[in-house]
């Protein structure tokens, strides 16, 4: 199609789609506009950008999404939508948040937002490289890539309009404790367990840093969950929940919280404003007070329990039938139940601070 063609239909696709990317961030309160939702994560929040990657973190395939829309596996970790589809559906600026890597993005997904999410990855570079995700760094480039592409499809004026405008979710941490620390000996060896969880500090607030270098100015840091109590983590035999990985959630959470603080402290003069969102102490409540909200089943996933019950290995493997009464819906993820529920509390504790 010749350029100038092109930006002709881009700038139609702009007048038709003018409502959707000026939804208002406080859902009708009129605090100010969000522009468009990006994500960046692990398998917590991947809608499908590792569908194509060789690696075992995938989930484009049943029994996941089962729950989704079609009864389609996009390659969500989860029986239906995940923390991403959420928050953009709860922010009013669309219902599902795709993934950045594929080959049926229309111009309305790019001026709304995507996920740059990873199953797999850390904010520990060495944490992405086992199960060959996008590390955080690779994420952060995926990002300018997008910059790019944005602003060759609506100009440089509009494509800043929509980055400055935007709300943008960082979920990591779980791979590097989980499946890196506690799995694989050499960061073991290097560091003990402060000492790591100090250095993940260290590169999680400049990854941070570095997003907020490159355009987001409203960024809202999802803590580490209570990892030790996924199906996969907790002890063999007696199925409590394994203390010291939550510990280790726990010491980098009230670490991070400090460092979000020194942020919003040294860099509001940019009008940036930073968010730490509670993932650990909201999913927690929902394992110990299950019985309210309505869950009957905590320590198995209805996938199976245990490490090999996750991504490709469960491939076409039956789910459990009442998926309904699960908080986990394989040994490492939730469902989508428990997910809305978690997010929702979320939503009406903190993330105001954003909009």
């Amino acid at each position: 199609m010749p350029g100038h063609a092109l930006l002709l239909v881009s700038s139609m696709l702009l007048l038709v789609m003018a409502p959707l990317s000026c939804a208002d961030g406080a859902v009708g309160t009129g605090k100010s506009k969000i522009s468009a939702v990006f994500m960046f994560g692990d398998s917590i929040v991947d809608p499908g950008n590792n569908n194509n990657r060789l690696t075992e973190a995938r989930a484009n395939f049943p029994p996941y999404g089962q729950d989704f829309p079609g009864g389609k596996a996009t390659g969500r970790f989860s029986n239906g939508r995940v923390p991403g589809d959420m928050l953009a559906s709860k922010l009013g600026v669309k219902e599902f948040l795709p993934p950045y890597i594929g080959d049926d993005l229309e111009l309305s997904d790019l001026l709304t937002g995507v996920a740059f999410a990873s199953g797999g990855s850390g904010y520990d570079p060495l944490t992405s490289i086992p199960a060959t995700a996008t590390s955080s760094t690779g994420q952060l480039e995926l990002f300018l890539e997008y910059k790019d592409k944005l602003i060759t499809l609506v100009g440089e004026e509009e494509a800043t309009r929509v980055i400055s405008e935007g709300i943008y979710f960082t979920t990591m941490g779980a791979n590097d404790i989980a499946n890196n620390y506690f799995s694989i000996p050499l960061r073991h060896h290097q560091y003990d367990l402060p000492s790591y969880v100090k250095f993940l500090i260290s590169s999680a607030v400049n990854f941070t840093m570095e997003l907020n270098d490159i355009g987001a100015k409203r960024i809202g840091f999802f803590g580490i969950p209570p990892i030790g109590c996924c199906p996969s983590e907790r002890k063999h035999g007696s199925r409590e929940c394994d203390t010291l990985q939550n510990q280790a959630a726990e010491l980098f959470n009230s670490g991070i919280e400090k460092e979000i603080e020194r942020l919003n402290a040294e860099r509001n003069v940019h009008d940036s404003r930073f968010a730490y969102l509670d993932i650990y102490y909201n999913l927690l409540d929902l394992i110990q007070q299950h019985d309210f909200y309505g869950f009957q089943e905590v320590t198995e996933g209805c996938c199976g329990s245990n490490v090999l019950n996750a991504a490709i290995f469960i491939q076409y493997h039956p789910a459990c039938p009442n998926a309904y009464d699960y908080i986990f819906w394989d040994s490492f993820h939730c469902t989508e139940k428990a997910y809305n529920i978690v997010i929702d509390e979320i939503f009406h504790q903190n993330l105001h601070y954003l909009m």
